[in-house]
């Protein structure tokens, strides 16, 4: 009985209903969120020799590195401390990336993890699919049964990619590679022919780029490129409802200065151009921690006339390396930047679950040019739940790295 009370495996269920609560209720993330943590502590010594482990990887320190610059950006920041401390909360997204790090080192909780989130994403493509099948609605509607169309379309991009991999690195999951190759296969034609989301897309065609371009060889690489790109433009081509949201952002974008009314990817231009202005005359320290929507409004405040939708505040650019430069200046993107790099080049972590962690991480990366989805509550603890999960470091080979030179045999 013991065994099952164990405060850190109590940890590790909690935050794998955390992530099924990030799909579909906040309110169930939340908690799966405070009993982890609060698990995790109660683990007292053992926990703090787990997170200390974590924190002298280089994705660990870096990470603190970045989080540094943040708090000193709250020092001259000029907007109330309530901003700036909710600003700083809102990456507490790697601070949960950390405490995972901590408690996924056995194999059998990875394997866990992603059977489950399988199973959630799957019930909810099945669920989806129906819908648009038999006609009958579902939720908010077979793009949404998820918590909204972006979130659907990036997890069930996750989900697609997990498949992929697992047929890839031929891991034994109780699936057969046909079987896993099929649910894969529905998660990809959600994404192309229901849910609303151009990450969605970002997130297959990216993660499944780096899959399997993965130790390629040069001509294989080039084959692999043109294949996608063949499969992408073939997919637009079936696909109205790809057809329709991709046209749409585009004719946004060209027509955000014209255009009279507020569009979300004209919205996210006119965002783009300001926040560039402000960054001319802030490149260097930036605005400060919780600073980027007064900096914003002045500044559209004295741009454009009041009744001009363009004159709209916003509390974030939509881009995530702009809202770090904003606020905390070149030097908060540079250790960004090196952080994401020392993520990327983790050498401890297992080679296997190392290669999917990357996939995603880079697809993120992209999406990030239009959303801040490294700390977005869904989308940011979604993307710290893979990287603390995957890139955990297994409990054999600690124990093999901290055993003396020598005394293998003693």
């Amino acid at each position: 009985m013991a065994r099952y009370l164990n405060p850190i495996d109590i940890a590790r269920a909690a935050a794998i209903i955390a992530c099924v609560g990030l799909l579909y209720s906040p309110s169930v993330a939340t908690i799966g969120l405070i009993v982890a943590y609060v698990a995790f502590l109660a683990g007292r010594k053992e926990a703090v020799d787990r997170f200390s482990a974590v924190i002298a990887r280089p994705l660990g320190y870096w990470g603190l590195a970045f989080l540094g610059v943040v708090c000193i950006g709250m020092l001259y920041a000029s907007v109330s401390w309530h901003a700036r401390w909710m600003d700083l909360y809102k990456w507490r997204t790697i601070l949960w990336m950390f405490v995972l790090l901590a408690l996924f080192d056995e194999a059998r909780w990875k394997e866990r993890f992603l059977i489950t989130f399988l199973a959630a994403t799957g019930v909810a493509v099945l669920a989806s699919s129906f819908s648009v099948i038999s006609g009958i609605p579902i939720w908010r509607g077979a793009h949404e049964v998820l918590r909204n169309s972006g979130t659907q379309g990036m997890a069930f991009a996750c989900a697609a990619l997990v498949c992929a991999w697992i047929v890839r690195e031929k891991k034994q999951i109780g699936m057969k590679p046909w079987v896993l190759s099929v649910i894969g296969l529905l998660f990809v034609l959600n994404i192309v022919f229901i849910t609303n989301s151009r990450s969605g897309y970002v997130v297959l065609g990216g993660g499944l780029a780096i899959l399997l371009l993965w130790n390629a060889s040069l001509k294989n690489g080039v084959l692999i490129v043109a294949s996608l790109f063949v499969a992408g433009g073939l997919a637009f081509a079936v696909s109205p409802k790809m057809q329709q949201i991709v046209t749409a952002g585009v004719v946004q974008w060209a027509n955000a200065s014209e255009s009279e009314q507020l569009t979300n990817f004209g919205s996210r231009r006119v965002f783009y151009q300001n926040s560039m202005e402000i960054l001319q005359d802030h490149w260097a320290f930036g605005v400060g921690t919780g600073g980027f929507e007064q900096a914003y409004g002045d500044h559209v405040t004295k741009k454009y006339d009041a009744l001009d939708w363009r004159a709209l505040r916003t509390t974030d650019p939509h881009n995530q390396y702009l809202s770090i430069a904003i606020q905390q200046g070149v030097g908060g993107v540079v250790l960004f930047v090196v952080w994401i790099a020392a993520i990327a080049r983790e050498r401890e972590s297992p080679k296997d679950y190392h290669l999917l962690a990357i996939a995603i991480l880079m697809s993120w990366c992209v999406t990030s040019l239009f959303s801040s989805h490294f700390r977005t509550f869904a989308e940011g603890h979604l993307l710290a739940t893979f990287l603390g999960v995957l890139l955990a470091v297994e409990a054999r080979a600690k124990d093999v790295r901290q055993v003396p030179p020598g005394s293998a045999h003693a």
